[in-house]
């Protein structure tokens, strides 16, 4: 009996521990497994800083000396974007013209950057900025808005990373009126309807608010290129509702006579960023909610309704046949073809012709601008981690990476007019693609992509497809040995025809 205890108490004693042992680790949930809670999570959050990584390409060239002035002897304000942004050869890039939002406050209040130039956006011309809004002209309540924004706190925070940021209350709503007025001046300024209203053309000549005006949106005027590649960098961001919330404020004064929605006056600032939108203005502004300016540049430029994330493809790992080489697709009787898709231009599709005997794969056309890597790594981060935005980018990049595995692929992609208007060299924009590894190297498979690498391989294991192939390369191995095969049968499809028609002519000679 006394065994027999003793063994009941021992197996109570294992029991006991194991129990303790699983609820240290139900309670401590890895951190790459958290991505999965935000598939279904409305209140995910969706502005993160992520560690920055140095690229040794972009630090190369940035060491390299500039024509005539050096970049470290030329001041910030006169440094071309290309340089700029590449400078320091981090996947967040660094910002130029301004710093917004929590994870940027201290570089904001010390008017310098910690590894760049001091910004051209300083502390002092934000106060500036909310001032000049703050005039009986335009009637902004900073006191009232600040109120508003102490009320939203909690709301605010959900939309940054959990404990990604220390900052009280009274701070926080200082940084969302300060961020928020000179966004919210930036997309005045930089709006495509501004040809239309010319409103900062009236503002300029007004005799009292003319030179105040000139001076503070002077920064903003000169770098448009770089204020709006500053816009969409993933930490550089604050919640839309924000801006919404001043857009409102001001809609009837300082935005008096401008008719559009803020969604579509702050999406048409992005109208000269590649990749550009199909489809232009005509594209109805969103109807979910937009979660700051990135995310609205994003969901512009991705198909709609694909490359969708949900619990049934969180399993899903590197599909089992791959997208092969482009010079592969043209060796193996598939063509490719540019096209624009509907709204979102980032969409790969391939298609069937001529009875499923040959594939075209059509491709939209890539600008490739110095931006594009810094670009292309924030959407693809913003994807990575807010998973319920769809991964259109991801979907494209991966594609992209590989089709481009080599410089003959690039050459190939360049001749059908897929790789347009581009100064960067075939090796570069292979390499442009192959680093862009590095954002979703753990990243989910969406079934669009999976059922995109599927129909490929599908294609070219039928046997109607097999069949010609081998027809093509046993008979018309080189073009040279096709073009004289093609000749030879026109030149004896004549002589037959003229043949037959001199028997004919034979039997039943004309009569005169």
């Amino acid at each position: 009996m006394q065994g027999l205890g003793r063994q009941e108490s021992w197996m109570e004693k294992v029991k006991l521990k194991i129990d303790q042992e699983a609820d240290g680790v139900s309670l401590s949930i890895p951190p790459y497994f958290r991505r999965f809670d935000r598939i279904n999570n409305q209140e995910c959050p969706s502005i993160f800083m992520w560690p920055r990584r140095q690229v040794a390409d972009a630090v190369a060239a940035a060491a390299a000396p500039m024509p005539m002035t050096t970049a470290a002897q030329m001041p910030s304000s006169q440094q071309p974007l290309d340089h700029i942004h590449t400078s320091r050869g981090s996947t967040g890039g660094n910002v130029i013209v301004a710093a917004v939002g929590p994870y940027n406050h201290h570089q904001s209040e010390s008017s310098t950057s910690s590894e760049s130039a001091p910004l051209l956006i300083t502390y002092a011309k934000k106060c500036a900025i909310v001032k000049f809004l703050a005039r009986p002209e335009f009637g902004l309540d900073t006191v009232a808005f600040l109120g508003w924004a102490l009320t939203k706190d909690d709301r605010v925070r959900r939309c940054y990373e959990r404990d990604s940021f220390t900052m009280s209350p009274e701070k926080l709503a200082e940084v969302l009126l300060l961020d928020g007025c000179l966004v919210l001046f930036a997309v005045f300024l930089l709006r495509s309807s501004v040809r239309e209203d010319r409103r900062p053309v009236e503002l300029g000549r007004d005799a009292q608010l003319g030179a105040e005006f000139l001076y503070l949106s002077a920064d903003i005027s000169l770098h448009m290129k770089q204020t709006r590649v500053d816009l969409l960098l993933l930490g550089n961001q604050i919640p839309f509702f924000v801006l919404a919330k001043l857009h409102s404020l001001l809609k009837r004064t300082f935005f008096t006579g401008i008719k559009h929605s803020i969604q579509k006056l702050a999406l048409s600032c992005f109208d000269d960023i590649r990749p550009g939108r199909s489809g232009g203005s005509a594209v109805p502004p969103p109807t979910f909610q937009v979660h700051h300016l990135l995310h609205l540049f994003h969901w512009s430029r991705v198909p709609p309704g694909k490359h969708a994330v949900d619990t049934s493809t969180i399993l899903l790992h590197e599909p089992e046949s791959n997208l092969p080489c482009a010079t592969w697709f043209e060796d193996s009787l598939t063509s490719f073809s540019k096209h624009a898709a509907g709204p979102g231009t980032l969409d790969i599709v391939f298609q069937k012709r001529m009875l499923s005997v040959r594939g075209v794969l059509r491709v939209p056309a890539l600008h490739i601008h110095g931006y594009s890597e810094l670009l292309f790594r924030n959407l693809v981060a913003f994807e990575q981690r807010h998973l319920r935005c769809s991964l259109g980018v991801t979907a494209y990049c991966i594609c992209m990476a590989r089709l481009l595995q080599g410089e003959a692929d690039a050459k190939l992609l360049r001749n059908c007019g897929i790789l347009a208007h581009t100064h960067e060299t075939d090796k570069e924009v292979v390499d442009l693609f192959r680093g862009l590894a590095d954002e979703y190297r753990d990243t989910f498979y969406s079934s669009d992509l999976l059922g995109l690498c599927e129909d490929v391989a599908a294609h070219h294991r039928s046997a109607a497809s097999r069949a010609v192939k081998w027809v093509v390369l046993q008979c018309f191995p080189r073009q040279t040995v096709t073009f004289f095969v093609i000749l030879g049968a026109l030149i004896s499809i004549a002589t037959l025809v003229n043949t037959v028609y001199s028997v004919y002519r034979f039997y039943h000679p004309v009569k005169h």
